[in-house]
């Protein structure tokens, strides 16, 4: 069964996965083969990139106080009274920094899953390797349109390509039959339709059906109303 990718997209998911690899990369040691030195070297890049995300969040956080201590001094009530002391910026550690610590880490994530000693159950436990990801049967899909927006005789769409490579988007005049109009490979997307009088008012329906490795996955979408003009 395929896995989704082991790295998280969002800092803070990547943070929850440091800081759990940093707690537990000790107790493996032994099972991977590790040496001290690289024990030392992966924990130390684990630290730096825990020291950088908190040292950053919690400037964010300063910065928003500093703001609101500006406006006071500007125009604070009552007038005339003291202000107050300004948010005080936090220190970063004395932890070392390195450029390129996730690329780093990757690398050392890389090592470790190729170790005669590693398993998947490490992995999994060390947070190194994706989840499961099961394949959602044919029936059950079909494009999720969120919006259809026209101006003049352009329409555009949004909704989510879950992961398809393509999606084919057909119209059907009123009164007509679905042809393709459009071949989209992200959202949101636009395209042209010409309407059957040149210059003309013409109102019609559209939907859409996923592609994957060129082929039609799943069922079409629900069919979405439109007026050209």
């Amino acid at each position: 069964m395929p896995k989704r990718y082991w790295w998280p997209g969002s800092m803070a998911d990547q943070l929850v996965l440091i800081q759990n690899f940093l707690a537990k990369i000790g107790g493996y040691q032994t099972a991977l083969g590790l040496n001290t030195l690289q024990v030392t070297t992966v924990t130390a890049l684990c630290d730096a990139y825990i020291g950088a995300f908190n040292a950053a969040d919690q400037a964010k956080t300063t910065m928003q106080a500093m703001t609101q201590w500006r406006d006071s001094v500007f125009y604070g009530e009552p007038e005339g009274t003291a202000a107050g002391d300004p948010p005080v910026f936090p220190v970063v550690g004395t932890t070392t920094y390195q450029r390129g610590t996730v690329n780093q880490f990757m690398a050392f994530r890389d090592y470790i899953v190729a170790l005669p000693g590693y398993t998947v159950s490490i992995g999994e436990d060390l947070g190194i390797v994706g989840p499961e990801v099961s394949p959602i049967a044919p029936d059950l899909v079909s494009p999720a349109i969120k919006s259809v927006k026209t101006n003049g005789y352009t329409v555009s769409i949004s909704g989510s390509m879950q992961g398809f490579d393509a999606m084919r988007v057909e119209y059907a005049p009123k009164g007509g039959n679905f042809a393709p109009v459009a071949f989209l490979t992200n959202t949101p997307g636009g395209f042209s339709i010409t309407p059957a009088v040149a210059n003309q008012p013409e109102t019609g329906h559209i939907r859409a059906i996923y592609i994957k490795k060129n082929a039609e996955y799943g069922n079409y979408s629900a069919d979405y109303p439109v007026t050209l003009a």
